[in-house]
């Protein structure tokens, strides 16, 4: 069973999860995520045309356990199958009726239905419920970047040598380190990069 704060929280992640899937389809297609460091010669592959982890987790899910002969799953489950088996259990304990499809919006309006909502915070499994909802929210969350995000780079300083360059998206790099504060443009930080790699692969 839920108190009321955090029912108030599964419904408002259910009411986002389908903006946030939105979000995170766009950030998915080419040319939406952050430039990386340029491909020069022919020793690397070029990217796959859309980001990979995101179409992963918004397609299909598979309804029974995966088996995985070839190794290429990423062991993640798939967006709708977070929410449909939880709809298969609200289905299967109530006579609350049932989504109009498999989709993702479809799964999310059965889910936050008033009465359905209502019936499933009182259940001995509700607290289960809402984290694996809360978890698939921060999942999507994060692949919509709907917000400008700080990411490490893993990239010396070029001022004092350490590992302390951060980047807020949209933003100049800068080092972490307090004696340094060492700022980089994105076309700076790209040209560290090439040399970084050039040193490496020379080694």
């Amino acid at each position: 069973m839920l108190d009321f704060p955090a029912g108030a929280r599964l419904a408002r992640e259910l009411a986002e999860i389908p903006q946030l899937a939105i979000y995170a389809q766009l950030s998915a297609q080419p040319g939406a995520g952050q430039q990386g460091a340029r491909v020069s010669g022919a020793t690397r592959t070029p990217p796959a045309p859309l980001r990979i982890h995101i179409a992963s987790y918004l397609g299909p899910a598979s309804p029974g356990d995966v088996h995985d002969p070839y190794g290429d799953q990423d062991g993640i489950t798939p967006l709708v199958g977070t929410l449909a088996s939880w709809a298969r259990i609200h289905i299967e304990e109530s006579n609350l009726g049932a989504p109009r499809s498999a989709s993702i919006g479809a799964l999310t309006a059965y889910l936050s239905r008033r009465d359905v909502l209502a019936w499933s915070i009182q259940q001995m499994w509700a607290g289960e419920y809402a984290s694996e909802i809360h978890d698939a929210w921060r999942v999507l969350d994060g692949l919509a970047a709907t917000r400008p995000r700080r990411r490490a780079l893993q990239l010396p300083c070029p001022r004092c040598g350490l590992l302390s360059l951060s980047q807020v998206d949209g933003e100049d790099a800068e080092c972490g380190n307090e004696s340094c504060r060492a700022v980089l443009r994105p076309d700076d930080v790209a040209r560290r990069v090439e040399q970084y790699l050039a040193i490496h692969s020379a080694a």
